[in-house]
């Protein structure tokens, strides 16, 4: 599709450049003539000096360094029925810089600046219809004064006398050619500067975008010179001129850098160069006005030149890069794209330099079509960019997806697996409560069960309620109790242990100091308690003692516990791992973040247990 869009624009700008105008029914003219004005009166026509030419003409191959005014003078024979001429039609396909036109002494149309700045005049065609009295019959005389610069290609185009319907189709044709096609390019160019500019703003890492923006804004000045009719805002033509043929250098210097970001390349050193080139270049054309005419003139043409050669690299590099990536169509699209302007380049840098005889410039249009296809082919990049975004963002929208029901369901197996360990551990809670909390109980009152004679009648009615109250404590643990204070937690089990220890046999001595401001949460009193239980039913079972000692001390953020028989011994290293109690105690230990410690003396064994504790006006020892 695009290679018939761009076709299509060939083709009509073909036909538009090079159809020729219709047939003419002219009287002919008998003779064309130049002459320089004179200095001093250039508003009058010299007497003589007149000398023949031909249509187009530009004097600056006559007089090569005349600026000023120059008379140009046509003549031809009006036929005539009954004594009045039929109507003509007048069309002037342009002059340069500026004029004015008179037709047998009567002012057609004058330009208003005939003096520095020069009105420019130089792409615009005009068209009169004449009719007596102004045309008369026989011999008649157009005049045109033009005022020129050498620099600038100064002189005459075409002049058609003809019939109004011929000379005004030959006028529509330029017209077409030399300004509408024209004031179509300038807002194609303008649009696609400021289109692609908002997407370069819109994608900074993207820079072809920006530099392609760049090269189209560039280009609006270039463009804006064929339509233009004046030097505004520049108060002469040569200042005029040097900012156009800036733009001109600067432009293609643009495109080149498009080109090398659009395939991806990086020419750090050819860059440099032809950024030097394009400096040295831009700099030249700017004090070029200081020096003579001719000096300028060969400036602007090697401007010309740098333009035309930096454009065609610029051509070269992305066709290089079409023909090594043949499956990217977009590249291929946008190297046929650059062929066009390349062919109108070569034709107006020959018209530039006076090679053709014409002031018709292909370059604008042939840039149009060029633009509106690399607007298409980066359009179409674009558009493949955010459907690769759109599939990316489908992708990750099924992975997420995907990815949220797997951790979904791996969540739920945690919640399950985590429900199941904490049933697991609050029965094995359960077990050790009853195991640290009843073990002593029933391993005392067994005891005494089995000496009747010591027990009495009422042991094993004791010995019941004794179990009862135990079982009592552990239910009631569970719970949240009505204080927290170590003191009131530990009064009921001292009064059980006691008992039952008392009445095994075992003399059973408390110190506690420093508990009345000693308080533990819930969680922490029950693992000391437990923990201290577990000790009290090792002593009672195992230790075969006749005396224990438990110390409790809170002091300087430490709760410290000691339990010390003078039994036959208890080693950690024989009995104790193979028993669940001392795992309980190390197990409610950890939880304390405290240290347990089970060693054994001379006179017996010693259990010590210490970890961290609030207390008023102190602070807690950390682990």
């Amino acid at each position: 599709m695009l290679q018939q869009l761009l076709a299509g624009l060939l083709f009509l700008f073909l036909l538009a450049g090079l159809a020729p105008a219709a047939a003419l029914d002219a009287p002919g003219f008998e003779r064309i003539e130049a002459a320089r004005a004179d200095p001093a009166s250039p508003d009058t026509p010299p007497a003589g000096g007149w000398t023949a030419v031909t249509l187009p003409d530009a004097w600056a191959g006559r007089w090569p360094a005349h600026d000023g005014v120059v008379w140009y003078r046509l003549r031809w024979n009006e036929p005539a029925t009954a004594g009045v001429p039929a109507p003509r039609g007048l069309a002037m396909d342009y002059l340069s810089m500026a004029g004015a036109i008179y037709l047998n002494g009567a002012l057609l149309a004058r330009d208003p600046q005939l003096e520095e700045p020069l009105s420019r005049s130089w792409n615009h065609p005009r068209h009169w219809l004449l009719s007596a009295p102004l045309l008369r019959p026989g011999p008649n005389e157009l005049l045109v004064r033009v005022s020129g610069l050498a620099a600038y290609a100064p002189g005459l185009g075409p002049v058609v006398v003809d019939s109004p319907a011929a000379a005004e189709a030959h006028y529509r044709h330029e017209q077409l050619i030399r300004e509408s096609l024209h004031m179509l390019s300038l807002g194609i160019t303008l649009a696609m500067g400021v289109l692609y500019g908002l997407f370069w703003l819109l994608r900074r890492n993207e820079t072809f975008y920006g530099w392609f923006s760049l090269f189209s804004l560039l280009w609006v000045p270039v463009g804006y010179n064929y339509v233009a009719r004046s030097t505004w805002p520049f108060g002469s033509t040569d200042t005029y001129q040097a900012v156009n043929m800036s733009a001109l250098v600067l432009g293609t210097a643009a495109f080149l850098m498009f080109a090398l970001r659009f395939c991806g390349l990086q020419r750090r050193r050819a860059v440099q160069l032809i950024g030097g080139a394009v400096g040295l270049t831009t700099a030249a054309l700017w004090l070029a006005p200081l020096a003579p005419h001719a000096l300028l003139s060969q400036v602007r043409g090697a401007a010309v030149v740098v333009a035309l050669a930096t454009y065609t690299l610029s051509a070269w590099i992305i066709c290089r890069h079409a023909l090594a990536s043949p499956r990217r169509r977009e590249v291929q699209a946008l190297a046929l794209c650059t062929l066009l302007p390349l062919a109108a380049g070569t034709h107006d840098v020959l018209v530039f330099h006076g090679v053709l005889a014409t002031n018709l410039y292909y370059t604008p249009w042939s840039s149009s079509a060029m633009l509106v296809g690399i607007s298409f082919v980066l359009t179409w990049r674009f558009v493949v960019g955010m459907r690769l975004v759109e599939h990316f963002n489908d992708e990750l929208r099924h992975h997420v997806e995907d990815a949220t029901r797997r951790l979904s369901s791996m969540l739920h197996r945690e919640h399950a697996t985590e429900l199941q360990n904490t049933r697991l551990a609050e029965r094995m809670n359960l077990v050790r409560d009853l195991h640290d909390g009843l073990g002593m109980t029933l391993s005392g009152h067994i005891a005494s069960l089995e000496n009747r004679s010591a027990a009495g009648h009422d042991t094993a009615l004791w010995a019941l309620k004794e179990v009862r109250d135990d079982l009592r404590l552990i239910i009631e643990s569970s719970a949240l109790d009505d204080t927290d204070r170590l003191s009131e937690r530990i009064a009921p089990l001292r009064h059980r242990t006691t008992r039952v220890l008392e009445a095994a046999g075992i003399e059973c001595t408390w110190a506690l100091q420093g508990l009345d401001q000693c308080r533990l949460d819930d969680r922490r009193g029950l693992d000391f308690l437990r923990l201290l239980q577990e000790a009290l039913a090792n002593v009672l079972k195992h230790s075969r003692a006749s005396k224990v000692r438990i110390g409790i001390e809170a002091a300087g953020g430490e709760l410290s516990l000691s339990v010390a028989d003078d039994g036959s011994g208890f080693t950690a290293g024989r009995d104790a791992p193979a028993g669940m109690g001392f795992r309980n105690m190390e197990a409610r230990a950890r939880r304390l973040n405290g240290t347990l410690d089970i060693r054994p003396t001379p006179n017996g064994t010693t259990v010590a247990l210490r970890f961290p504790v609030e207390l008023p006006g102190g602070g807690a020892v950390a682990a």
